[in-house]
């Protein structure tokens, strides 16, 4: 598509701020933090079908534009990456203390945490948790603007954030298309948000340099459902799941009616 083209699509009074010249399939981002950046991303949501251009919030520019395209997250299995994940997380775990090659693996405050942690309550990999019932009260879209404002009041020391767009057909596809600069695995994140999109009516609202965060319209609320939720979140590979702060059980607990999930990457 032409620059032209691409200008023409983006919704009215913008602040001022910049298309990324090249991005594919387009990126524009704010110059500068912007002010009332919820009821800003609000704005821009309430327009997004109807422009094509999806809002992201970034504590600072975090993308450059270059990043992958639609097709290739179509042709991304989130079931068999996971799978893959599944194997290699456990093999990181048969190395905990007292192992001897645990040095090569885990920082030794990491693997003391770790090896208290009983992890996961699997011995195979069990698959994709199912949906959740669709949960009575507002849209995945009025969800993702109240966890926008939750995630600005969590950060008002640090949050000044600037106001991104992006050019997407659905939220998911944010990471990959938006060449978010992380070490995040945005293409496979991208897949693995889709099918959270159509379970849990999942959004992608914000970035703080390496993490992302996500509103949920329908996040599990029984024991077993948030564990093998957990799971999903844990074989991202996040390094917050992934340092032994938080023991598995207690995690999976605390996404029982969680509807703000973040995640971030070193």
């Amino acid at each position: 598509m032409s620059l032209d083209r691409l200008l023409d699509g983006l919704p009215g009074g913008l602040p001022p701020g910049r298309l990324v010249p090249g991005s594919a399939p387009g990126l524009w981002l704010s110059d500068e933090p912007v002010v009332a950046p919820g009821r800003l991303w609000a704005r821009y949501q309430a327009q997004q079908e109807e422009t094509g251009w999806r809002p992201v919030l970034m504590a600072w520019p975090c993308a450059n534009g270059f990043g992958h395209r639609a097709a290739e997250i179509d042709a991304v299995d989130a079931e068999a990456s996971l799978r893959e994940s599944w194997g290699t997380y456990q093999e990181a775990r048969s190395l905990l203390p007292p192992h001897p090659a645990i040095d090569e693996v885990w920082p030794d405050d990491a693997a003391a945490l770790l090896a208290a942690d009983p992890g996961p309550p699997f011995t195979a990999f069990p698959g994709l948790a199912g949906a959740s019932p669709p949960h009575p009260g507002p849209s995945p879209d009025a969800v993702a603007r109240a966890a926008v404002g939750q995630m600005l009041h969590y950060f008002t020391t640090r949050f000044i954030a600037h106001i991104a767009l992006v050019r997407a057909e659905r939220s998911a596809d944010i990471p990959a298309l938006a060449g978010w600069e992380t070490e995040a695995p945005a293409l496979e994140l991208s897949a693995l948000l889709r099918t959270w999109e159509d379970r849990f009516g999942a959004r992608v609202i914000g970035f703080e340099g390496s993490s992302v965060f996500v509103s949920v319209a329908s996040p599990p609320l029984a024991s077993a459902h948030a564990g093998h939720v957990a799971l999903e979140h844990v074989l991202t590979g996040a390094s917050n799941l992934n340092d032994g702060t938080f023991p598995f059980p207690d995690y999976a607990e605390a996404l029982r009616g969680e509807r703000l999930w973040s995640f971030w990457w070193d």
